[in-house]
């Protein structure tokens, strides 16, 4: 009698391991996601491009973002199947923000600068900024880019971002 105790808890303690939580997917955080670009340096002197791509919600819905900052401009360019958007233009003044229109969990940004050329002098700088990814009002993730040169190929800011 005594070893069917035993038997009966070791199943017992078998029954609940397996029904442990081990393999259950993680639940997904969705929140409302602000992406702000601070230029900094000669920014009139670049054809700047931002992009925002692979904005989800829930297991796989497309969210859109809004384009915030510049308010005069809108996405020069909208693949709405591929859930990309994308602003290409020469920054009149130093902020870019963009907002999901709804939570989500995760996204992909692309930013990048190249020079439109013209004489440099000592006076000037290239072009920098600082990306910040803000869930729910507060940063999340921070990125810093520096545009090279000119006359050298530039390297765009990509990052894949899951909250």
């Amino acid at each position: 009698m005594r070893n069917l105790n035993y038997l009966f808890l070791i199943a017992i303690t078998i029954f609940f391991v397996s029904c442990s939580s081990e393999n259950e997917e993680p639940k997904l955080v969705e929140k409302i996601v602000t992406i702000e670009v601070e230029m900094e340096g000669n920014y009139t002197d670049y054809m700047v491009t931002f992009s925002v791509h692979s904005m989800l919600s829930g297991t796989s819905t497309f969210v859109a973002p809004v384009l915030d900052q510049p308010t005069e401009l809108n996405w020069t360019q909208v693949i709405e199947q591929g859930n990309s958007y994308t602003l290409s233009f020469e920054p009149e003044v130093p902020t870019i923000s963009a907002t999901s229109s709804a939570p989500i969990h995760s996204l992909g940004l692309v930013f990048n600068a190249v020079y439109l050329g013209g004489e440099t002098d000592d006076s000037f700088q290239p072009l920098s900024a600082t990306v910040n990814v803000l869930a729910d009002g507060e940063v999340y993730r921070q990125f810093e880019y520096e545009a090279l040169a000119p006359g050298e190929v530039s390297v765009p800011l990509a990052e894949e971002i899951t909250f």
